[in-house]
């Protein structure tokens, strides 16, 4: 068990290093991102029935991400956390939660002839899925919702719309309890093509989120 336990935290370790690498701009992982947070979505609405009262847990979060072009820094709110119970749903030891997040960020760069900052407001249904490895939980996240964004033109991105849709999935570790969480998130942010152009946004970053409970 042990073993399985290093194991798990070493290649936890190496996704976040990612995190120094700088910024993603890959058709696949944009495709798996929607992909995954539509379908975590679906699992949780046709699901619905076994999900437990939800529980008040404030949870507060910082991002500090990176596009090509720009950076991010992202704070996150959370007051929800609704509980699955997955005994015929998932493999023993793995638990589902969904955490309705808030958001707020601010998009800055110094590239480009539009505007060097740009502003984003979103709200994203997140869901969690969590694994107790005695000491620490690991955990994998997926969520889409929408968002709003200040300008159209900043940089070298032009979108036709201030709607937006904000898609994101990551992985985290955290103490035993999840008071405190590490996580490396990546965010796509673009209207889907309702309106073209739509320049997406792809941001990767390390995150950290603390929980009073």
């Amino acid at each position: 068990m042990k073993q399985i336990e290093m194991k798990a935290c070493l290649a936890l370790a190496s996704c976040l290093s990612m995190g120094s690498v700088g910024a993603v701009d890959n058709n696949d992982l944009k495709n798996t991102v929607i992909l995954t947070g539509l379908l975590t979505n679906t699992f949780a609405i046709h699901n619905r029935a076994h999900f437990k009262p939800c529980d008040t847990v404030w949870q507060f979060g910082y991002m500090d991400g990176q596009d090509r072009e720009m950076n991010t820094k992202t704070v996150r709110v959370s007051n929800l956390r609704c509980d699955m119970d997955t005994t015929d749903l998932l493999p023993q030891g793995l638990h589902f939660s969904v955490l309705p997040v808030a958001l707020a960020s601010v998009w800055t760069t110094q590239q480009g002839p539009f505007a060097h900052r740009n502003e984003e407001i979103a709200f994203v249904p997140v869901g969690r899925f969590s694994w107790h490895q005695g000491a620490v939980v690991l955990d994998a996240s997926f969520g889409v919702g929408p968002a709003l964004i200040a300008k159209t033109q900043f940089g070298y991105k032009r979108k036709s719309t201030l709607f937006q849709f904000s898609d994101e999935m990551g992985v985290g570790i955290s103490d035993a309890k999840q008071r405190m969480r590490l996580g490396f998130t990546y965010r796509h942010i673009s209207n889907i093509d309702i309106k073209l152009p739509n320049n997406g946004m792809n941001f990767t970053g390390l995150d950290f989120t603390y929980s009073f409970e």
